[in-house]
């Protein structure tokens, strides 16, 4: 038996690849990114998306226009019991090999600006193709 079920039956098969994930919320619905550690050149994807649907509970009609009604939609089971997983992956990951904060802050520091040299580069070229 896997010690991450959840995350098994939702195809990541190799959590020792997991290298980060982001949650955000989207209209009515919640998306989990996962990213994944891969070699340079590697043809598999860096990262996999998950979308999940947020239920409703059945609220009187007076209480749908309030406020509170927004924050009465019900979260997906299979996506706590996946973040639950998570954390755990990453609890186990940083007893292991605790990370420097120093070299943590360097490597998001380079990917930033390798992201932002990309986004740059490519809001040029579309701006040179108009004329």
């Amino acid at each position: 038996m896997s010690d991450y079920p959840t995350l098994e039956k939702m195809g990541i098969k190799s959590v020792d690849n997991v290298d980060k994930y982001t949650l955000r919320h989207q209209g009515d619905t919640d998306v989990l990114k996962i990213y994944y550690k891969r070699p340079k050149g590697s043809f598999l994807s860096r990262s996999k998306k998950f979308t999940f649907v947020r239920g409703r509970r059945g609220i009187p009609l007076e209480a749908r226009n309030s406020h509170a009604f927004d924050d009465m939609a019900k979260i997906s089971p299979q996506l706590v019991m996946a973040l639950e997983e998570l954390k755990a992956l990453d609890a186990r990951r940083k007893e292991v090999d605790p990370i420097d904060p120093k070299q943590k802050f360097l490597s998001d520091l380079d990917h930033m600006e390798k992201v932002m040299t990309t986004k740059m580069d490519e809001i040029r070229r579309q701006i040179n193709e108009m004329n």
